[in-house]
């Protein structure tokens, strides 16, 4: 039996509760486009990094990867399992990710599509298989998505983007593709008996209407960039039994719980872009140790050779990134499984030794900071002098 939604009755919602569910979420959303016109370069790329673990984490959890966020870190850098699948699962955890990543590299926000593509090079995600009818349904479920999303914005619409949702979730609860799937019945053997079970329905690509929801919104004037809006798009609000306000509401209060999970980000990245100055801004423009940390706190661990991979220095030069990392506070070392990984650290060595009870260590003097700086410039002239050998 069908569970009772809360917001099935016999009448459609009040205006009153429409209205207000959606002149937050219009809220949200303006504050949004106004925090991002604000960020430094160094801010816009820890967001970029933060938005994209945001939306591989999402969409591996909407296409049914319960244990996704618990198994991410170690597959990342390729010494893990990629995450579980199940009957919930219509396709494999690689090539969600691998689908992701190849659009959002093309993005149209140049720090979005840099980030992705330097992700994509630094991943290690290991794939027990590798099925070309997956990757096609991958990449038909994003096509479709953006497909759908530009018919659905109106010339006469404003630059509000609920008339443009309305329809686009009407077109997904009539979409193959897309609408939720019934429930189905399972029927197994037990104690000589025939037991028939109703089980959970497959999951549908919801969330590749995720990452193509941003385009909605910047075609609508809602937004100046195209932002995937991971968990925007719920089965929830796609359920036949709802009246059309119901639905509404539910479109509204999921958009608004995505985009307040985005400002939280947003948060994040100028926080710890202030970390960085702080304590990495002693070193030239072109350091990689920035670069490096960027990816570290925004992302995920990295290996040696995904940091190699991911800002085109040699293994001696990730031995240098470290060090600066290390020496400034803001990396440990450690190892996993017999590789060896590089872990952000957020908090400040000073904080951090109060918290322990340890002696606070002594502030790094100009003339350590210099030395960090030109050992940093050592080692990017021998990249440049083997490179050069190389070609």
């Amino acid at each position: 039996m069908e569970a009772l939604h809360p917001l099935a009755a016999d009448a459609d919602a009040p205006p009153e509760e429409l209205a207000l569910a959606q002149a937050e979420c219009a809220l949200t959303l303006g504050r949004l486009d106004g925090l991002l016109a604000g960020l430094t370069e160094s801010e816009e790329r820890l967001f970029c990094a933060g938005l994209l673990r945001a939306v591989l984490l999402s969409a591996l959890a909407q296409a049914g990867f319960a244990d996704a966020e618990l198994r991410f870190n170690a597959w990342f850098a390729g010494i893990g399992r990629a995450p579980q699948e199940t009957h919930l699962t219509p396709c494999s955890a690689y090539a969600v990710v691998r689908a992701l990543l190849g659009e959002l590299g093309h993005h149209p926000w140049e720090p979005l599509a840099e980030t992705a593509r330097t992700i994509a090079a630094a991943a290690r995600f290991g794939a027990e298989r590798q099925d070309a009818a997956e990757d096609a349904f991958t990449g038909e479920a994003i096509i479709a998505a953006i497909a759908l999303v530009r018919r659905t914005v109106g010339a006469g619409d404003g630059p509000l983007p609920f008339p443009a949702l309305a329809r686009l979730n009407a077109l997904l609860c009539q979409d193959p593709l897309f609408a939720p799937v019934e429930r189905g019945l399972r029927t197994f053997s037990l104690g000589g008996r025939d037991v028939t079970i109703e089980q959970t329905a497959p999951r549908t690509p919801l969330w590749a209407v995720d990452a193509a929801l941003g385009l909605l919104l910047a075609l609508a004037g809602t937004w100046r960039h195209a932002l995937p809006c991971p968990g925007a798009v719920t089965v929830e609000a796609l359920q036949p039994h709802l009246w059309p306000a119901e639905r509404a509401i539910l479109v509204a209060r999921s958009l608004h719980a995505s985009v307040i999970r985005l400002s939280g980000l947003v948060a994040d990245a100028r926080a710890r872009a202030a970390l960085m100055r702080e304590h990495l801004g002693h070193l030239r423009s072109s350091a990689r140790a920035p670069q490096v940390w960027i990816l570290l706190a925004g992302f995920a661990p990295l290996g040696l050779d995904q940091m190699a991979s991911a800002c085109g220095v040699s293994r001696r030069g990730t031995y240098a990134i470290g060090a600066a990392l290390t020496a400034a506070g803001l990396a440990r070392r450690t190892i996993l499984k017999g590789k060896v990984l590089w872990v952000a650290e957020e908090r400040p060595v000073a904080a951090a030794m109060r918290e322990t009870g340890l002696p606070a260590a002594a502030p790094a003097s100009p003339a350590f900071g210099a030395a960090l700086g030109a050992f940093d410039a050592a080692m990017a002239e021998i990249d440049n002098l083997l490179a050069r050998g190389r070609t």
